[in-house]
């Protein structure tokens, strides 16, 4: 499809939409001139046009001042789109009072420059215009000057309604589950009524059945969003921590160290030699440096597991070879692996460590490169505090949830110090002591040897594992409501979860008392109720019918959720801001929209949860849950992204350093070829989708998210898939080849976006900018953008001028072949073109601010 073509679809459509049903058709047929295909085209718009939502839509749009420097904007195939004038011009838009959204969407574009009103477009545009408002029913639209901002940003990083509206909109959202639970009361009156003329014995267990159906249920819900939670909140704690590391390893003086202290090895030099090197210590004065701690412990081994360097004072394990224990990790890390060490409790032959530390050993071990990039040694770090954070992770989740959280190795040992272990063992209800859980407890079922604490440490080797730690073992994550016995002889639920990344698995256990402590009222509720039988019928059943209305709006899905305010609505969902009562935890919740509960509404809403969640790279933004409530409600629970999109970073500091730009792009690199790697494209990379924030400890951090455009290489028959009449996305960040051939998936149309999103970083500017689309069109399908250096005032080396626009190539087989190829070379760059933490926080520091 090209410009022209989407020109006379698009102003058939706006003609047709205005007439009645019954004549649209025979007015689309007699100016399609026999064009079958397109009066297919239209048509097909036509009959998924919802006018009263486009109307809804357009009404809602939030005005909004319009920086000088922000990019155009086209929020749909049919939507507004605002151009940017010279410093100090003030270009807006006027729209209709009735301008609607979507596909109907319609405009009369004009701009403001210094008081005078033109109407933009060159004559051909004029005359193309004329044509249409020829048209039966098209008529010109005016109005007062108004900036709108429509569909661009479809997820919680830009509110689409307006500030006055928000505490509307936020009581509506909060009379959600009191509106479910009045529906409920409504449906479930009748048989109550029927049934209050049972026997009284009969009501009563029915009713007990059902509320202990309603709390597992609840239980198993509550469960499965905190082993989520702690399941992801490790695994980001460990990738941190083992990028962090990486990072070190790549630094060009202890890498340097390395290599000439591996050369002075096979040389032959002697040991005595070795030990006395002068780029030992300038290994362990870098990671002090890095790492900012002055007690960081290190050592180096070489391809042949043998230690070349180490933190020790003697360097007494200086060309000894790695024990035995150790072989392993080192053989992972020498194949390309990072390996996450421990917690262990190291033994007393182990060379290096001291075994007298109370807290278990953890540390990160790395591979060297050489200049070639082969790997030649194994650097392992530790020292920086990585097990206590470690523990305090699972530490947060006992203070908030009141539950029991741990680690544990395939030997089904406890790696962190749960805290209901701690209490026990220090109160002397377990067979340790407190200082010996970690690392050290066996989590088995004691069974009756728990009292005889003599014995219990020997024995509890040879007791078998837990029901959770078999089934984390064998990785068959699961939620288990059926009581069983846990490693302190107690009866409790609970889940767990493999982490196989880093060998390890995560478990959440709650005592069974207190998950069913519910269960106990409703039985002696039931006694209870068999000492009033005096009570007629009617009465017994309007007290169970309140009780049951009260028992299902507790135990509603998102009833765990304080929604806090309204974040934007998109043509699918509305966003809320919202708490997690018992975690604590801010997210984002979406819910699919009151009008959208059509068949076909609820699979597009399952789509872009399905593939949003099957992402797991921390730069795509994270799903947390997602289901439907009994009423069939489908709502969708996301990492709640804090920060400032790259459109916002632009328009608040201008173009950015070349450094920082570099940063960016490799982290959105990151999460695009997880995606692309699933053979499933983003389609809608743009500055609005990327959310920028400050990082302490790595510095700028970069989330890719609204995944509602994305889209597999391949027809999967088990995923719903959307049909395409129309472009899909933003068009100025979109490859040319997409508006050739719409339906063709190709991930070297989101390697374009991404040298687009580059580009505007780098010069303060979009690509392309034009308030016409088909100009618009006619310059990205055959203009190349005006040099970097022009916008900046300043000259931009060639090798990132090339880097760009080689992206941005008109033609896909010029661009990089995958994106693993680009982050090889963004990765060459960034150690010529650094941006440091430092420098991270200085900008964050001046500019960061709301």
């Amino acid at each position: 499809m090209d410009a022209a073509r989407y020109a006379r679809i698009r102003d058939l459509f706006l003609a047709a939409e205005e007439l009645p049903a019954d004549q649209q058709q025979k007015f689309v047929r007699s100016h399609c001139n026999g064009d079958d295909s397109l009066f297919d085209e239209v048509m097909s718009l036509l009959a998924e046009h919802d006018a009263e939502f486009a109307k809804i839509e357009g009404e809602s749009a939030t005005p909004v001042s319009a920086p000088i420097s922000s990019p155009t904007q086209i929020g749909s195939a049919f939507g507004e789109i605002t151009k940017t004038g010279p410093a100090g011009s003030d270009l807006t838009r006027e729209t209709d009072p009735g301008t609607k959204s979507g596909p109907g969407t319609k405009s009369g574009p004009v701009s403001k420059r210094s008081g005078d009103t033109t109407r933009r477009g060159d004559s051909q545009n004029q005359t193309r215009r004329g044509e249409i408002e020829a048209l039966p029913g098209r008529g010109r639209s005016g109005g007062s000057a108004a900036v709108t901002r429509h569909g661009a940003n479809r997820t919680h990083a830009s509110p689409r309604v307006k500030q006055e509206e928000r505490r509307k909109h936020q009581s509506t959202s909060n009379q959600i589950w009191a509106r479910r639970t009045r529906n409920s009361r409504r449906r479930n009156s009748g048989w109550l009524w029927l049934a209050a003329l049972l026997p009284t014995a009969l009501i009563g267990w029915w009713t007990y059945r059902e509320v202990e159906s309603m709390i597992e249920q609840s239980i198993r819900t509550e469960l499965r969003g905190v082993i989520n939670s702690v399941a992801i909140s490790a695994d980001r704690f460990l990738g941190d921590k083992a990028t962090l590391v990486e990072s070190w390893s790549r630094e060009p003086n202890l890498r340097a160290a390395v290599i000439e202290l591996n050369e002075l090895a096979e040389t032959g030099q002697s040991i005595d030699e070795l030990r006395s090197s002068k780029q030992i210590g300038r290994i362990h004065q870098q990671l002090k440096q890095l790492s900012g701690v002055e007690d960081v412990k290190f050592i180096v081994w070489n391809d042949s597991f043998r230690t070349l360097a180490s933190w020790s004072e003697d360097r007494a394990d200086i060309g000894k070879p790695v024990h035995p224990s150790g072989a392993a990790n080192l053989a992972r890390v020498m194949a390309g692996e990072t390996v996450i060490y421990g917690p262990e409790r190291p033994a007393a032959d182990l060379p290096g460590f001291d075994p007298s530390a109370e807290q278990p050993v953890m540390a990160v071990i790395v591979p060297i490169h050489d200049s070639d990039g082969r790997i030649i040694a194994s650097l392992m770090v530790r020292g920086i505090g990585i097990y206590e954070a470690f523990n305090a992770v699972f530490s947060d989740v006992i203070e908030v949830g009141q539950l029991d959280a741990f680690a544990i190795n395939r030997d089904g040992v406890m790696l962190n110090a749960s805290g209901r272990a701690l209490g026990l063992a220090t109160r002397g209800l377990l067979d340790v002591g407190p200082n010996d859980i970690a690392a050290n407890l066996r989590v088995s079922d004691p069974g009756y040897l728990l009292s005889r604490t003599n014995q219990g440490a020997f024995q509890r080797q040879f007791r078998p594992v837990t029901v959770a730690v078999a089934g984390a073992v064998g990785i068959r994550p699961d939620i288990q409501t059926a009581p069983y016995s846990t490693y302190y002889g107690g009866s409790v639920v609970g889940a767990w979860r493999w982490l196989d990344k880093w060998n390890m698995g995560v478990i959440v256990e709650q005592e069974a008392d207190q998950a069913f402590a519910p269960v106990r009222v409703v039985r002696f509720a039931f006694l209870l109720l068999g000492s009033l039988l005096s009570l007629t019928a009617f009465l017994a059943a309007t007290k169970l019918a309140r009780t049951s209305t009260a028992e299902h709006a507790a135990n509603h899905p998102l009833s765990r959720y304080d929604i806090q305010e309204q974040l934007g609505s998109g043509g699918m969902g509305v966003v809320f801001k919202a708490v997690h009562k018992q975690l604590g935890r801010d997210a984002a919740l979406k819910v699919l929209r009151g009008d959208r509960h059509s068949a076909e509404d609820g699979l597009r809403f399952d789509r872009e949860a399905r593939l949003a969640a099957s992402l797991s790279n921390p730069h795509s933004v994270q799903i947390y849950d997602y289901g439907r409530s009994e009423e069939g409600e489908a709502y969708c629970v996301m990492e709640f992204l804090r920060g400032l999109t790259l459109n916002e970073v632009v328009a608040r500091s201008g173009y950015q350093a070349i450094g920082r730009m570099l940063t960016v792009m490799r982290q959105v690199c990151d999460a695009l070829a997880e995606a692309h790697s699933m053979n499933l494209l983003h389609r809608d990379i743009k500055p609005q989708n990327i959310m920028l924030s400050l990082d302490p400890s790595v510095g700028d951090w970069a989330v890719v998210f609204d995944y509602g455009l994305a889209k597999p290489l391949e027809p999967d028959a088990g995923v719903y898939q959307t049909s395409e009449t129309i472009w899909a996305g933003t068009p100025m960040y979109m490859a040319p080849e997409r508006f050739r051939q719409p339906g063709v998936m190709d991930p070297r149309s989101d390697i374009y976006s991404v040298g687009c999103v580059a580009y505007y970083l780098l010069s303060g500017r979009p690509p392309f900018i034009e308030s016409d689309p088909e100009s618009l069109f006619a310059l990205i399908l055959s203009e190349h953008p005006i040099g970097i250096a022009i916008h900046r005032g300043e000259e931009v080396p060639k090798e990132i001028s090339e880097l760009v626009f080689r992206c941005m190539s008109k033609r896909p087989e010029d661009r990089f072949g995958t994106i693993g190829e680009l982050c090889q070379v963004i990765d060459q760059l960034r150690m010529k073109y650094p941006w440091s933490i430092d420098e991270a926080k200085v900008w964050w520091g001046h500019h960061g601010g709301n």
